[in-house]
Order: C-alpha cells, then sequence, then structure tokens
C-alpha cells in the first residue's frame, strides 16, 4: 500500500471507533471505503506517487539529524548528521556537528549556529559497533580541510574510511554507529549519537537499461551483476518528462552467480491515467540484497535511463482489482447504510 495513503486510511479507522459520532461514523465510513476502492486499482507492486510528494526511494535515503540539549533541556543543542545514511567498504563516512540554538517550540528547525554556546567546543567521536565497542576514534575540525567544507562557520566535521575490518559478510549489512561528545572551557559538555549502514551488498546494478511495454504493462529491463547468488529487491521511481515521480514500481528476485538481467513491471494504469507520454525516465533505482536483518542496502541511481515516447493507448485502462481492498471497501460501505 502506498505509505501516504495507508497513512489517511488508518488515520481514520480509529476515529470511526473512538472519536467519531453516530452521525459521522457512515460518512467517514465511506472515506475509507474509496480510499480502499482507489488503492485496489494498482497491484502492490505499482503503487501512484500523490503530485507533488518526494520521490519515495530518495526520501527513505535521507539522513536524519540528531540532535541533543543540555541538561533541564538547556541550550545549546548538539546536532550530529552523517553525508550518507548506508557506506561499503573503501567510502568515506563524512561525519558532522554543530552546536545549535535552543529551539524555542517543538516546530522550530534548528540549523543556526548557537549565540549562547561558551568559549570555543572541542568536539571528539568514535565509531561504535552493534555491541558498543568502539571500533575507532574521529577528532572533529572547523577548519576547512578534508570534510569540512568552510573554516569558522560553526559546522564541525571528521572523516571515517570503512575498510576490512569490521566489514560485515557478502550480503549482509552492520549497524554502525558515531558517539560525538563536545565540550567547553565551562566544563559544560553534550552527547549525541547517530548511525549508518555498512553494507556488503552480493549485487550491484551495473547501470545498463532496456525497455518494451508488455501487455500494457511497461517493462524496465536491469543489469545486474552478483557475486554470489541469493535473493534481491528491486526499487524504482519513474518520473514523467518534467522530472515529476509517477509511480514506485518494486519486484523480488532470486538470482544466480553473474551477470544477468532482472524485469521491474510497471502496471501501465497509473501511467495512463497521469497521460505520460514520454519520454519516462527512471528518477532513482536501488538494489537491495534480502539475505540478513539489516538489508544490505546498494546505491541508488538517478537519471539512469530514459525511454522512447510511449503512446498512452499502449498502456493498460484496466483497475487490478486487489481483491482483500474491494472486500475491505464492501464491509466499510455496508457499515455505512
Amino acid at each position: 500500500m502506498n505509505r501516504f495513503s495507508k497513512m489517511a486510511v488508518l488515520s481514520v479507522l480509529p476515529l470511526m471507533s473512538s472519536l467519531a459520532s453516530a452521525a459521522d461514523a457512515p460518512n467517514l465510513a465511506q472515506q475509507a471505503a474509496q480510499e480502499y476502492l482507489n488503492l485496489a486499482k494498482y497491484p502492490e507492486w505499482t503503487l501512484p506517487v500523490p503530485a507533488g510528494a518526494a520521490n519515495p526511494i530518495l526520501a527513505d535515503r535521507e539522513v536524519d539529524v540528531v540532535r541533543q540539549l543540555g541538561p533541564n533541556g538547556s541550550g545549546p543543542a548538539l546536532a550530529v548528521w552523517s553525508d550518507s545514511i548506508r557506506y561499503e567498504r573503501g567510502d568515506t563516512a563524512n561525519l558532522f556537528a554543530q552546536l545549535q540554538a535552543k529551539p524555542q517550540s517543538d516546530a522550530d528547525v534548528l540549523s543556526a549556529p548557537s549565540a549562547d554556546a561558551k568559549g570555543p567546543w572541542q568536539i571528539r567521536g568514535e565509531i561504535v559497533d552493534a555491541s558498543n565497542e568502539t571500533v575507532a576514534s574521529v577528532t572533529f575540525a572547523d577548519d576547512g580541510k578534508g570534510a569540512d567544507q568552510a573554516a569558522g562557520d560553526g559546522i564541525y566535521s571528521a572523516s571515517y574510511v570503512l575498510g576490512e575490518a569490521g566489514q560485515p559478510a557478502v550480503g549482509q549489512a552492520a549497524s554502525l554507529g558515531y558517539r560525538v561528545t563536545a565540550e567547553n572551557e565551562a566544563q559544560e559538555q553534550r552527547v549525541a549519537m547517530n548511525g549508518f549502514q555498512y553494507s556488503h551488498p552480493a549485487a550491484s546494478l551495473t547501470g545498463e537499461f532496456k525497455d518494451r511495454v508488455v501487455d500494457g504493462n511497461l517493462v524496465i529491463s536491469a543489469q545486474v551483476e552478483a557475486v554470489q547468488a541469493g535473493r534481491v529487491h528491486l526499487a524504482g521511481v519513474v518520473n514523467n518528462a518534467l522530472g515529476d515521480a509517477l509511480v514506485l514500481a518494486q519486484t523480488s528476485a532470486t538470482l544466480g552467480k553473474g551477470e544477468q538481467w532482472v524485469d521491474l513491471v510497471v502496471y501501465g494504469l497509473p501511467l495512463r491515467e497521469a497521460v505520460a507520454l514520454g519520454p519516462l525516465s527512471l528518477g532513482a533505482i536501488t538494489l537491495t540484497t534480502t539475505q540478513g536483518m539489516p538489508n544490505a542496502l546498494g546505491d541508488v541511481l538517478q537519471g539512469a535511463h530514459q525511454t522512447g515516447v510511449i503512446a498512452p493507448t499502449a498502456l493498460t485502462d484496466k483497475p487490478f482489482g486487489r481483491a482483500n481492498l474491494l472486500d475491505a471497501a464492501a464491509r466499510l460501505n455496508a457499515l455505512a447504510k
């Protein structure tokens, strides 16, 4: 289920049981039923992206900024983040830290360097594994060197190269954390913790793609190189000619070792409804190895393929008809009567 629509449905159902009056319940049931009917038009493996929404693959890869205030909620807050949520062996993880002003409310976004930080701060970090054992120590600097882009801008930076030590087995991934400690001359201290994935995928995208229309659906074939046999998950977002995300398509496959093609089937109806004449493009596509927990995330390729012009009439106009959602809609409509 599309996560945006799913959230809408899940937010409606509790209201029916706990908050809605008897007069409101039928209307809420009808709204939820219509939501299910709309979703039932599409298979789980091809879901439309709401107009104006962010590319869901790129949104899932956005880094989180962790902020930690001082004792009793005092400022400044120590904010820490990295330049990616996943790395592979040989990659450099660039880590960042900043002392930020205390927010006036929960809705405020901390972004400016703190005006109430007393004196210079010394910032250090530790890379830790899932057992909280220290893997490496790093020192943060605001000197414009290495990962630090600008000296004196209040953003401190450090780098960590992921090496052979601690690398997960092929097809596996490990969670690593970085604990950052900031101290000043007044002996104030802030400690914040964030993390990333050390990934060792068993298969990767080569960057070669081809497409065709089959039975009213767009089929995008992705070339994959597997160093070990196993199961993978392929996900891609198809954009229109203006670069707007139209659909999220997904598939799973069991691969043998070596080079092969994986078909990503994009159900034609949402593309036809969007009057997607083409050329269409892969706004983002990624391959995940699903042989363990956590899954080993692969890199995300953007703008990796473009189709030719596709006539809307070549795409199916038939709703998919997901039986479980049609069932749920029928039960809700019965409740509304």
